[in-house]
């Protein structure tokens, strides 16, 4: 009952929405976007929080300006997402520019698949979207199984329109692997917080737990590694930017190796976060586990010593 009651929301919303041109859309959600962060405060505390940690130079007054921005983004996000499945490609070719596009088929070139990063960052479904309509690749893009079924299937007709193959996390390693096999590009986000077993790496300036897959997928397929974020010039105007992450020159055993392959694609993160920090998702709790791992940490200095 309680997922039909969702879905009937959130078809409500998605009708509502399709009415509109796309730039309204955008500045609809960017509206509510405002609403929720002053009215609301929904996990502003914990963003605000996190701003200020990771930005001790900047004062008060800048942080809740990028906070509530960073809001403002996530719901022009969100509604932009409802509306994507009306989008044409030709649509997409004229909000969207993608300068460094060849780098795709340059890096594929070397006939070791292609691992694609990006983050919850712009609109990154957006971005999911738009890179198979400008690089006609095969892509496999690996996807987190939505909670409601309905939304599921919402979601899932929306990222396949252009070709990508979906692959829920489940099945992300075996499915991950024999595409990068194939020379194929696979494509996943990279930001979100991993279990408190996971890689710890500094991310602006405290220690976060990040998950292993990029890790592994590059250490057995040999494939590089590229960034890719959409990034907002204004309503109705985006760009994608793309930089290659490192991943030559490791040493050590293939933990160490992992550990500094994931040092390297968090800290390109937080490289494109550095530049527009108000289009990433500052409520996210990145570094949920950083206070029970610095414990441990001190505790195993203090059984050394």
């Amino acid at each position: 009952m309680q997922n039909q009651i969702e879905n009937f929301f959130f078809r409500l919303l998605f009708y509502v929405i399709r009415l509109f041109g796309f730039r309204t859309v955008q500045n609809l959600g960017s509206a509510f976007g405002g609403f929720i962060y002053s009215v609301i405060g929904l996990r502003r505390k914990l963003a605000l929080d996190n701003l200020r940690h990771a930005f001790p130079e900047k004062t008060e007054h800048e942080i809740r300006a990028i906070a509530k921005a960073s809001y403002r983004n996530l719901f022009m996000a969100y509604f932009e997402i409802l509306y994507m499945d009306k989008l044409t490609e030709e649509d997409i070719r004229r909000y969207i520019s993608f300068p460094e596009s060849e780098k795709i088929n340059t890096l594929l070139q070397r006939g070791k698949g292609l691992i694609i990063l990006t983050g919850h960052y712009g609109n990154w479904e957006l971005c999911a979207l738009t890179v198979p309509v400008i690089v006609p690749q095969k892509y496999t893009v690996v996807v987190q199984k939505q909670r409601n079924p309905y939304v599921n299937d919402f979601m899932t007709h929306m990222r396949a329109r252009f070709g990508a193959k979906l692959v829920v996390m489940e099945r992300a390693l075996r499915e991950s692997l024999r595409a990068l096999s194939n020379n194929e590009a696979v494509a996943l986000i990279a930001d979100q917080s991993g279990p408190e077993s996971g890689i710890y790496t500094e991310f602006f300036g405290r220690p976060a737990s990040t998950h292993q897959g990029p890790a592994v997928f590059q250490l057995r397929s040999g494939a590089p590694m590229i960034m890719v974020m959409l990034i907002r010039e204004g309503v109705g105007k985006f760009r994608i930017e793309t930089e290659e992450i490192d991943t030559q020159n490791l040493t050590g055993s293939d933990e160490e190796k992992m550990i500094e392959i994931t040092r390297r694609h968090v800290n390109m993160l937080e490289k494109f976060i550095r530049l527009h920090p108000e289009h990433w998702l500052w409520m996210h709790k990145r570094w949920k586990h950083t206070e029970s791992y610095l414990t441990k940490q001190s505790l195993m200095k203090a059984s050394q010593s």
